[in-house]
């Protein structure tokens, strides 16, 4: 309707109008229009087409350019944070959206940070301590909203290409050098539920020297001997687990961060792709010499919410360093149990919008991208 439209109402003008003003007409028709160019995607890398020339001789357009369709949010999330993207390619991020291989549109991603776990329901002065009560707690959560975990690569293939995941998954770190932790209390549930959880390493020197469970045995062998369980991934936590700043020597900086690597991978056989900021301090240079050395993802500690496919929610401090993928929020689990709730909200409002949008999102991809996106009855089978 809106072509027969658009065609009537040029002939009626075309009819009307004088030969010269219709050159004019036509001219005009044709200018770029800033529409055509607007995007989704927030990062400064990403280059707009190149508008045609415009000439006399070009027909009139016979579709309007459409705008680019809107981003979904959340009033779940507080008001200073932001969902924020990094796929500079708008054609790219859409064919992923919305390829039937992939994740739904609305799977989320909750990471959750843990340190210590008391005994029972034991207290104390430790504010990033939580004890067994409150952990069993957080797994019934989880449970009971059908939530699954994935490990740091899986999160990196969701993230990079809308790789295939649970719809509801959750990343669980435990930070420090924590063998015992890791033994007593997320082995036993890994098993149970078939789940991973990473280990948020720290790499040096002391680590060959202090006991681990049994006789002659140092915390090296104690995570080995954990880690072959199949049920742990290990990345890196820093080499000695210092706090960065802005202020501190190049040679530090690559030293504590590059320095994890060749550990890791000797002890473990992989190399790690994820750096954990020790007391989530990071910098800029951090964040570089990060990049260098081959890490793929970074987390800090801030609670802002879950992540999903090109949208990861930043507050101001962290947006203006403009590589989101090195500043992943993660959840605290003293509030664990109230943030799975969330972010299951999220997602499934996340998944409403989509359907919803799905014809606008389609109508600009085929406009814009030379394609067509699968029918929407094909992608939720």
């Amino acid at each position: 309707m809106l072509r027969r439209y658009v065609e009537l109402n040029l002939r009626s003008r075309l009819l009307i109008a004088a030969s010269t003003f219709i050159l004019v007409t036509l001219s005009a028709c044709n200018a770029p229009s800033s529409q055509a160019n607007q995007s989704l995607l927030s990062s400064p890398t990403f280059t707009p087409a190149t508008p045609a020339k415009v000439t006399e001789t070009i027909a009139p357009t016979d579709e309007p350019l459409l705008p680019f369709p809107d981003q979904f949010t959340s009033d779940i999330l507080r008001p200073e944070i932001t969902p924020v993207t990094y796929i500079s390619d708008t054609c790219r991020y859409l064919e992923r959206r919305w390829d039937p291989e992939g994740s739904l549109p609305g799977t989320v991603v909750t990471p959750i940070m843990f340190h210590s776990i008391l005994e029972g329901s034991g207290t104390n002065d430790d504010p990033s301590a939580i004890n067994f009560v409150q952990f069993e707690e957080i797994i019934r959560q989880a449970e009971k909203l059908g939530f699954e975990t994935i490990t740091t690569e899986e999160l990196f293939a969701f993230l990079q290409e809308n790789a295939k995941i649970p719809k509801r998954s959750m990343i669980l770190i435990l930070d420090d050098r924590r063998p015992g932790t890791a033994e007593d209390y997320f082995l036993p549930i890994n098993q149970e539920h078939d789940w991973t959880t990473t280990l948020a390493w720290i790499s040096g020197a002391d680590t060959a020297s202090r006991p681990g469970y049994f006789e002659g045995e140092n915390l090296w062998d104690w995570v080995e001997r954990i880690y072959e369980t199949g049920y742990f991934d290990v990345q890196s936590h820093g080499k000695d687990h210092i706090y960065l700043n802005q202020d501190m020597p190049e040679e530090t900086v690559r030293a504590e961060i590059e320095g994890s690597i060749p550990l890791l991978k000797d002890h473990f056989g992989t190399t790690p792709i994820a750096y954990i900021w020790p007391g989530g301090n990071f910098t800029e240079l951090g964040i570089q010499v990060a990049r260098e050395a081959g890490f793929e993802l970074a987390f800090i500690e801030r609670s802002y919410g879950p992540l999903q496919f090109n949208w990861i929610p930043l507050s101001e401090r962290e947006r203006a360093y403009d590589d989101p993928r090195m500043l992943l929020p993660r959840f605290w689990d003293t509030a664990a149990v109230l943030n799975l709730e969330q972010t299951a909200e999220i997602g499934d409002a996340a998944q409403e919008f989509a359907q919803e949008n799905y014809a606008v999102e389609a109508a600009w991809f085929s406009q814009n991208c030379s394609g067509e996106l699968p029918p929407l009855d094909q992608i939720f089978k």
